[in-house]
């Protein structure tokens, strides 16, 4: 895990009954998290490829836990045309061949996460506009292999013929890209490497680390687990779901109804997740979390000893 990323006013009207409260609480005000961007290659590309081809490229974490939101890319649509993109990530890098071997011949460690729709840009052959995409979750230090599966149109890129790959980067997140396949997760057709990316990756830097995605199902309702283990010192799990794409808020409170932590704090495509909290900040003692997505509220009790 391209999504933009800011606090809402927390508002909790009564705990959950465990809570022994029914005294209506407001808490901090909004605190705004920035939404960056890293640009790959500026272009103009100089080749392309047809539907049904896939770019390659990996994304390796800065310090802190990051999640892509967003993305344009280089694509051979007409001006202001439609096509979509199907993104994959795997855990490890994604680049290399020759064609029938590397991470890009078969489906082995693959995760598909979904398929969108991307617009391009007032210029046929030209770069798409930014587009939100399912969130690529890149933990710290980690790197995640991502294709990019071409359907409608081909993709752009900017060819340098041979390795070594192009690599962009700011403090937060590598890029590194590319290779090109004309049929991707197979052992046939055509591998092309350098094949840089051209158009950016927005993101966001995570409030906290270890949020991971739970499996590939699609949940039917909200849902906020227990944590787990509880009582906890300093770590616990939490976990949470949700049916449709949506804005997501999940907060700490002590018992006296102050924010002590923002857990969650962004828009998450469906699908369950799973966030690992290190407490060891926090004195001992009863705290809630709550959590609010759309219509969706519910707050549990956790208890920290140290």
């Amino acid at each position: 895990m391209f999504v933009f990323i800011a606090l809402t006013t927390a508002l909790i009207s009564g705990f959950a009954s465990s809570s022994g409260s029914t005294n209506a609480q407001t808490f901090s005000s909004p605190n705004l998290l920035d939404t960056l961007t890293l640009n790959a290659n500026a272009g103009p590309s100089n080749n392309g490829g047809s539907s049904g081809w896939a770019m390659f490229f990996d994304l390796i974490g800065g310090t802190r836990d990051v999640t892509v939101t967003e993305m344009s890319t280089g694509s051979t649509a007409t001006a202001n045309g439609t096509f979509t993109v199907e993104l994959f990530t795997r855990t490890g890098t994604s680049l290399g061949g020759p064609v029938g071997s590397g991470p890009g011949s078969s489906t082995d460690g693959w995760t598909s996460l979904g398929t969108t729709t991307f617009t391009q840009g007032s210029t046929a052959n030209g770069v798409s506009l930014l587009c939100r995409i399912p969130p690529i979750l890149v933990g710290a230090g980690d790197t995640v292999g991502v294709a990019a599966k071409f359907t409608g149109a081909g993709p752009r890129y900017y060819g340098t013929g041979t390795p070594p790959y192009n690599i962009y980067s700011d403090s937060n997140l590598t890029l590194i890209t590319g290779d090109g396949r004309s049929a991707p997760f197979t052992p046939t057709g055509s591998w092309f490497a350098s094949r840089a990316m051209v158009g950016a990756l927005r993101y966001v830097v995570n409030p906290v680390s270890g949020i991971g995605v739970i499996g590939n199902v699609t949940p039917s309702d909200f849902k906020l687990s227990q944590n787990y283990p509880n009582p906890f010192n300093p770590v616990t799990t939490i976990e949470f779901a949700v049916p449709v794409r949506t804005y997501v808020v999940l907060s700490v409170y002590n018992s006296l109804g102050r924010e002590a932590a923002v857990l969650v704090n962004g828009e998450y495509s469906p699908g369950n997740y799973r966030i690992n909290w290190n407490a060891s900040g926090l004195s001992s003692g009863v705290y809630f979390y709550t959590m609010r997505a759309g219509n969706f509220t519910q707050t549990k009790k956790l208890l920290l000893v140290k």
